[in-house]
């Protein structure tokens, strides 16, 4: 009896396997609101406004909005981010090479980020323009009203990364990177003060006259997401498929008896399990970036007083990818329900 039961619970592990290596990619609220001030707000996804909370839990696809007068800090573990006046960014993340990336999207306005000597959380940054890589480091960003970012390091090392080109930035050093342009040039901070108020009103003049330019960057722009989103869809496709191509030779050879060869197909699944979870966070890190991505289109488009005919068929452009990767990949709401199954898995959140 022993020994059966003992065969039972062999074959239960077995089949269990590929379900396990996705629950061990479940993720806790890490973000929390450590004060606030003025006017903060938050939604999900594509959801309404509401107002926000010191001690709220932020979740993957939370957007967080601040007024004139709102300013926030946050506690992404030991990383403190401070939330300037102005500003709209969203809590995200991704996987780069298996290596899970807590990402911070930052479509308008400025933050500060610090993180602690004992921090080993490393958090990316995103921006219109470019992708912020930290190490150890405090250090401001601002996004403009026409993509651009600014960067300036106060301690340690941050790498600016654009679509081809990666610029080391250390202490006391600073770049400005032009939306659709690569991150090349530094300054020296103290050479330069920075007035980060008039930086923001300065970018919003510089829409001015450049409304095309800026337009089919963004259409460009779309277009990639568009494609990576289809690249990760791809894999997730092939490894679903392989991956009941090794659950069926599993069940083959529990039936047989052959634990140890049921053992390795059950791992195999377990490893395109996670292949097709990886790719799923990361068409909706891609999709979240297109939120941004198309106020900004909509911000320059309302600006125009007559739009030319090329105007608007960009724009038409930009309004059909976007509407595409929103009825597939954000949803209104989605919050709630994300949060129903945390509760069911003690504070755990199932993304998907």
């Amino acid at each position: 009896m022993e020994i059966k039961n003992k065969k039972i619970f062999t074959k239960l592990i077995l089949i269990m396997i590929p379900i396990l290596f996705l629950f061990s990619y479940t993720f806790l609220f890490a973000v929390d609101v450590e004060w606030m001030s003025g006017d903060v707000k938050y939604r999900h996804m594509m959801g309404e406004w509401e107002s926000l909370d010191i001690g709220y839990h932020l979740a993957n696809g939370d957007v967080i909005k601040t007024g004139e007068d709102g300013e926030a800090t946050l506690l992404d573990g030991d990383v403190y981010i401070n939330i300037s006046p102005n500003s709209e960014f969203t809590v995200s993340e991704r996987f780069d090479n298996n290596k899970h990336k807590s990402s911070f999207m930052l479509f308008l306005g400025r933050l500060k980020f610090k993180l602690t000597k004992k921090s080993t959380n490393e958090p990316e940054v995103v921006t219109q323009a470019v992708n912020l890589t930290v190490r150890g480091t405090e250090f401001d960003v601002a996004s403009g009203h026409d993509g651009s970012t600014l960067v300036v390091i106060e301690k340690g090392i941050v790498a600016v990364s654009g679509k081809e080109k990666t610029l080391v930035l250390r202490k006391g050093e600073g770049s400005q990177i032009k939306f659709g342009e690569e991150p090349e040039k530094k300054f020296k901070v103290i050479t330069k003060v920075i007035d980060w108020g008039k930086w923001l009103a300065q970018s919003r003049e510089n829409i001015k006259g450049n409304e095309l330019y800026i337009l089919t960057k963004i259409l460009k722009k779309f277009k990639e997401i568009d494609e990576e989103i289809k690249q990760h869809e791809k894999i997730r496709s092939e490894s679903l498929k392989k991956k009941m191509e090794y659950l069926k030779l599993r069940d083959t050879s529990l039936a047989e008896n052959k634990n140890d060869e049921a053992s390795q197909y059950s791992k195999k699944a377990g490893i395109e399990s996670k292949r097709a979870f990886h790719a799923i966070v990361n068409i909706r890190f891609l999709a979240l970036s297109s939120i941004g991505l198309k106020d900004m289109a909509d911000n320059i488009f309302r600006s125009i007083e007559k739009p030319s005919t090329k105007i608007r068929n960009i724009k038409a452009n930009i309004d059909e990818i976007f509407d595409s990767i929103e009825d597939k990949y954000i949803y209104k709401g989605d919050r709630e329900r994300l949060e129903k199954k945390s509760k069911k898995k003690k504070g755990c959140l199932d993304l998907f």
